[in-house]
């Protein structure tokens, strides 16, 4: 697929030698982990200075470390299939925080539907997630989100699944963006950029996983600055989200992707990615005892007491803004269900 790389002039740049000074850049985004054992590295990465912009967590509604920092956006994903094609809890919840004022421009739809629930995937059959789709990503379409297509992995089954999806949606699933997976090399994450490119032509791409897993420190830092610079000088993609937000010694990709040590110290690759200099804080695998555990953050937000099928409310709430918004929302959901 080299030749589409030279047609858009974005031929892969190679780091000659990994470097202590990064750049830094408004593509980047933050994949929450959740992190109960040490909630205080949830300020890391909205520390002052930090150039991440937008975030992640697998779920449908906001972390409650970050609902007043208005510097990172929150895109809300649907993980998996919902409990019955009845349960509409993803778009309700969605459009609650629409009618709250929060400002969601962005929606990801199904992780990695095409991989086992062992290894991280929502294994969802594509014919199941085209209804899912239809009934709770189409009408956010409509009220002006812009749709991610499901984040499939980055091997032949995931082009397999996407092709099967778009089948059975026949024409009724629209997508603006094609999220990436990939686990590897520098120039196995290139060649399928490439071929994603050339499947779909005319939509951006999100990089909304991506790491060298397993290897040792040095391919894993010269991994990471040749793949930033690379989707960096690539107009096609947009976005993009390192997987590495955790501890060292939590890491089940190996030990040197982590962006904190195992106490908690930002690494060379979490510095970078924030936008700064190197450390010198190597990644260990120190099993670090938590001194306190905080309970899993529950939902933020429930669903306003709107006169719609859809919440199931009994009574008109008193008129307001919000009400006449919500009402208005309301109804052209309905309208897209029908």
């Amino acid at each position: 697929m080299l030749y589409i790389s030279l047609l858009l002039g974005i031929l892969p740049t190679y780091v000659a030698a990994i470097t202590s000074q990064f750049t830094t850049s408004s593509k980047r985004g933050l994949i929450y982990i959740p992190n109960s054992d040490f909630p205080g590295d949830n300020k890391i990465w909205i520390r002052e200075g930090s150039d991440l912009t937008w975030y992640y967590n697998y779920k449908m509604y906001p972390n409650s470390e970050y609902l007043n920092d208005t510097s990172l956006e929150f895109i809300p994903m649907l993980w998996g299939a919902p409990s019955s094609f009845s349960d509409t809890t993803f778009l309700e919840n969605v459009t609650a925080q629409l009618v709250d004022g929060r400002n969601i421009t962005y929606a990801m739809g199904f992780n990695e539907p095409d991989n086992t629930a062992d290894t991280g995937g929502s294994n969802i059959n594509a014919s199941a997630a085209a209804r899912y789709w239809k009934k709770q990503m189409e009408p956010l379409r409509k009220l002006g989100v812009s749709l991610g297509a499901p984040a499939v992995t980055g091997g032949s089954t995931g082009f397999e699944w996407l092709s099967n999806f778009t089948d059975a949606c026949d024409g009724g699933c629209n997508f603006d963006f094609i999220p990436v997976h990939w686990y590897g090399s520098f120039d196995g994450l290139s060649s399928h950029v490439s071929d994603v490119m050339e499947i779909y032509p005319n939509k951006t791409i999100w990089v909304t996983e991506f790491a060298l897993d397993n290897s040792d420190l040095n391919e894993t830092q010269g991994f990471f600055q040749t793949a930033v610079d690379y989707m960096d000088k690539n107009e096609i993609i947009t976005h993009y989200s390192y997987f590495g937000s955790f501890r060292s010694f939590t890491s089940n990709v190996g030990i040197n992707v982590a962006m904190l040590n195992s106490f908690g110290n930002l690494t060379d690759i979490g510095s970078w990615y924030l936008g700064g200099n190197a450390t010198g804080v190597k990644p260990d695998n120190v099993t670090v005892t938590p001194t306190h555990t905080v309970a899993p953050s529950t939902a933020t937000y429930t669903v306003p007491a709107l006169v719609t099928k859809l919440s199931g409310a009994r009574t008109i709430p008193t008129p307001s803004f919000l009400g006449v918004l919500g009402l208005s929302i309301s109804a052209m959901i309905l309208s897209c269900l029908g």
